[in-house]
């Protein structure tokens, strides 16, 4: 009794884990599909503004150039492009086709042809390749579902997302997707209009974006995981029937008895969307599961020895009286019990070797759990990087549109000094000429920095998942090949490099230069002024270990700061060299990676040691593996 009820609650336990976390790997898919998109209207705000500093008037030329300076396939996965739809009214009509025409494109002509009170034509559509040439000029007013959203952006002035839609005008590259919408209007600085009426007046057109389903989920939701355990459906709107599926998984895992589902709706702007989410049979168990027929197996062996005491305990009295009635038959009765007490041992020994096997499996499992968080946590790094960017170049292109502003008010500055020079305020000068020149520069250096720490942090993430090749290493010649490329660096600095003979390994080139690359970079770079700079490099070998020096002269590292200077942007010192505290803290993850450690012997304005020990023959590693 008591054995069962410890199951049952266990398994309880256990059901109600599993159950919370279905529950928050649902949340967090939906949470990356309404975050993608978020960064995605952000893409088209920052074009937008792109019309807006040019007063409207865009080239093709400038269009291509700065959708080309975004990086879309290479950093917004799932993103089929960026394009700007032109307004036409009907009286206009010839007025717009000869302006586009002259722009670059003298056969453009708008698709499908006919006569209509009002037109739309996809003027621009980057990158470009065979869809994008394919779909300039169609006019996607002649679509219900998609003239509905493009009215719906043009009145409120906001982003508007389509229902579902079949983009590709070839048959055999048509696909379910949606599209989003964000308008363009003919006023200063792009300036939404007050009224409903004067949206309608003032609208030039609309830059927007198509999204092929399949592409934008798989990129967002299934690459996320290296084991797909939740299968994700979404349908547009709020029925779910086969006519508003907008995207199902191309091969469904399969699911057992035991599949958790649910329901979520999302709200995309004004737009609903049904997201149906169900486990998959790689959905992983919680690590107590297996305690379960474990803590069965145990009670029911602890009644079964019960029993066995019991029983032996009456066959002894039983054998007793026996033995006291017939003396001859005493041998044959300690013979069997003999066999039985043997039979016992071996059961129990296979007992234990159960359990031993078990207790394997949980530290297994325990391992494969540690491996999946730290995988879990440089997808972490990758992603936050990578979403930083899309604020980051909305803050660049609005810096240029407060430059082209700056610019603006000068030249009025300058008419109202030649005509009104009693008007004409010091203040003002100066808010024009210093003020706001130094705030822009400010802000673009500002940028600048983050988006080269970005670029570490991206860096670093990718180093982390690389494929560690072991290959037998000349270190000897590793490192005159690094003093070769600080060559240049050395005669400026005044500085003599001493290789001393090193001993080889085996292990993976491409981590091995760039663990030295950095050292010595900041051997040279440290240097202490007036003092003649001497880097030495020597090496031994103990055991199955290596070990390797690289010691200078240079201005050398307090004790206190001698933990700090690995960690990830922290500094040490005077802040006179240029760097962003990243090098030492990729040098110390590179050198763990290899199975490694780093160590530092300096004193301020003595010099610094860095000590890296290795083994002398690395085994290969799997990807992403940080052990």
């Amino acid at each position: 009794m008591c054995t069962a009820l410890a199951v049952v609650q266990i398994k309880s336990s256990v059901d109600r884990a599993e159950g919370l976390r279905f529950e928050a790997l649902a949340s967090e898919r939906t949470d990356v599909v309404s975050d993608r998109l978020d960064t995605y209207i952000a893409l088209l705000r920052g074009t937008a503004g792109l019309f807006a500093s040019a007063g409207g008037h865009v080239r093709s030329d400038q269009f291509a150039a700065y959708i080309d300076r975004l990086r879309l396939p290479e950093l917004y996965a799932g993103i089929q492009g960026i394009g700007f739809i032109r307004a036409i009214p009907a009286a206009r009509r010839d007025e717009i086709l000869a302006e586009i025409r002259a722009d670059g494109l003298p056969d453009f002509a708008i698709k499908p042809d006919g006569e209509r009170d009002f037109y739309t034509a996809i003027n621009f559509l980057e990158p470009r390749d065979a869809r994008s040439v394919a779909g300039s000029g169609f006019d996607m007013y002649t679509q219900k579902v998609r003239a509905m959203a493009m009215d719906h952006a043009r009145d409120t002035g906001l982003r508007a997302i389509s229902g579902k839609v079949i983009l590709g005008l070839n048959p055999a590259d048509q696909e379910a997707g949606f599209l989003i919408f964000l308008p363009v209007y003919d006023r200063p600085l792009g300036r939404i209009p007050a009224t409903v009426e004067e949206r309608r007046a003032y609208l030039r057109g609309w830059v927007f974006s198509p999204f092929r389903a399949s592409t934008l989920f798989v990129r967002a939701v299934e690459q996320r995981a290296r084991m797909p355990e939740l299968d994700i459906t979404v349908y547009d709107g709020n029925a779910i029937s086969e006519e508003t599926v907008l995207y199902r998984p191309s091969t469904n895992q399969p699911h057992n008895d035991k599949s958790f589902s649910t329901v979520r709706k999302m709200s995309v702007g004004d737009h609903d969307w049904t997201v149906v989410l169900t486990s998959t049979d790689a959905f992983l168990p919680d690590a107590n599961r297996i305690f379960i027929p474990i803590v069965a197996a145990g009670g029911l062996l602890a009644t079964v020895i019960l029993f066995g005491a019991a029983l032996t305990q009456v066959r002894a009295t039983a054998s007793a009286e026996t033995a006291r009635e017939q003396l001859s038959e005493m041998n044959a009765s300690l013979e069997g019990r003999v066999e039985e007490r043997t039979a016992q041992l071996e059961s129990a020994r296979g007992a234990l070797e159960t359990l031993n096997r078990n207790l394997e499996q949980i530290v297994d499992t325990r391992t494969a759990d540690l491996k999946a968080a730290n995988d879990e946590i440089q997808r972490f790094a990758y992603i936050v990087s990578h979403d930083l960017r899309s604020p980051l170049v909305n803050v660049m292109g609005f810096t240029s549109e407060l430059q082209v502003a700056r610019e603006t008010i000068s030249k009025f500055y300058n008419n109202v000094v030649a005509t009104l020079p009693e008007r004409a305020t010091p203040d003002v000068k100066q808010a024009i000429e210093e003020e706001l020149p130094e705030a822009i520069d400010f802000i673009r250096s500002s940028t600048a920095k983050m988006d080269r720490l970005i670029n570490a942090i991206l860096r670093l993430s990718r180093e982390g998942g690389r494929v560690l090749t072991p290959e037998p290493l000349d270190m000897k010649r590793l490192f005159e090949g690094i003093g070769e490329s600080l060559a240049h660096q050395l005669a400026e600095a005044g500085a003599k490099l001493n290789i001393e003979d090193v001993p080889n390994l085996v292990g993976d080139r491409l981590a091995i230069e760039q663990i030295f690359t950095n050292l010595l970079e900041n051997a040279v770079k440290y240097l202490a002024p007036g003092r003649p700079g001497q880097i030495r490099v020597q090496g031994w070998q103990e055991g199955s270990t290596v070990f390797y020096d690289v010691e200078d002269n240079g201005r050398g590292i307090d004790p206190r700061d001698h933990a700090r200077v690995f960690d990830l942007f922290r500094r040490a010192g005077a802040q006179d060299r240029p760097g962003e505290g990243i090098g030492l803290a990729h040098v110390r993850a590179l050198v763990r990676r290899l199975g490694g450690t780093i160590t530092l012997n300096s004193a301020a304005n003595e010099g610094s040691t860095f000590r890296v020990s290795l083994p002398g023959v690395m085994t290969r590693t799997e990807e992403g593996d940080e052990g």
